[in-house]
């Protein structure tokens, strides 16, 4: 399995829209790792996580050939991570000499309800279809296997976050979520398959204890430590950090350095990771 990351930031990204801190100044002179877009990932070049408004930059920088990607599995409905209006970009006279394959968009409740009046008054039908899904109710599509987790996030919004299976490969992707709701440990102390890759939320950086809705790496250790109890994570694992905020208080060198120190990658914009 592979996961490309196409953008690793909060809803602000980094440097924030209107921003003028440390690190914001010093991500416009770096560029470089430094820059990052709104959060959304690529699985084996098929299977989208969200679809921020930045899906068409991250076509335009990585490359992804969109026209043909025909899933869709979303966190939540905030903007940074659900952009309905892009679907009229589908649209017959629109998205041309394309596929008739319909986009299959798989979304909590909030995200059906939001959407529902724009895709049905703005958007060929046969071009996008939402589908509605539930915490803790797996789903398949494509021959991966799909587990929506209850997320410590903005429940308004019906955040989840995802265990993705395809064959012997399993990653949980883990943004927007702060330290696990014991509902979602519940679940996980049942499920019984090691992680190949954990992707956790770090918007909070080198925050302590930062631990609801987001989470920073003091509480990515204590998620982990738990995982390992489990026998979910081992050092086979590949441990990596994701989704950040310029006010976590670090730079992107800095945090590589300081999630080393944990055993953590740190995502940037465009890393592939292959497990």
């Amino acid at each position: 399995m592979k996961l490309q990351y196409l953008g690793t930031a909060a809803a602000e990204g980094i440097p924030g829209l209107f921003c003028n801190c440390r690190i914001c100044q010093h991500a416009l002179a770096v560029r470089g790792k430094e820059i990052k877009t709104r959060s959304q990932a690529l699985i084996d070049d098929k299977i989208l996580i969200d679809i921020p408004a930045d899906t068409y930059m991250h076509m335009l920088q990585h490359g992804v050939d969109l026209k043909n990607i025909h899933t869709c599995i979303v966190t939540h409905n905030h903007m940074d991570h659900f952009y309905e209006r892009d679907f009229w970009c589908r649209n017959k006279g629109i998205g041309n000499e394309i596929e008739e394959t319909p986009l299959q968009v798989y979304v909590t409740a909030a995200g059906v309800s939001s959407s529902r009046e724009y895709v049905e008054r703005n958007v060929n039908p046969d071009r996008v279809v939402i589908n509605e899904i539930t915490p803790f109710t797996p789903f398949e599509a494509e021959g991966y296997r799909f587990i929506p987790l209850r997320a410590d996030h903005d429940q308004t919004a019906g955040a989840v976050f995802f265990i993705i299976e395809h064959g012997e490969k399993t990653l949980l992707y883990a943004n927007d979520t702060g330290y696990f709701p014991e509902e979602t440990w519940a679940y996980l102390e049942k499920y019984g398959r090691r992680f190949d890759m954990v992707s956790f939320d770090c918007t909070g950086m080198l925050l302590d204890n930062y631990r609801h809705g987001h989470m920073g790496l003091t509480v990515n250790r204590e998620v982990e430590e738990r995982l390992r109890s489990l026998s979910l994570v081992d050092d086979r694992t590949l441990l990596y950090v994701n989704h950040f905020s310029h006010n976590g208080q670090a730079t992107h060198e800095e945090l590589v350095e300081k999630a080393g120190a944990y055993g953590y990658g740190v995502s940037y914009d465009g890393l592939a990771v292959t497990f």
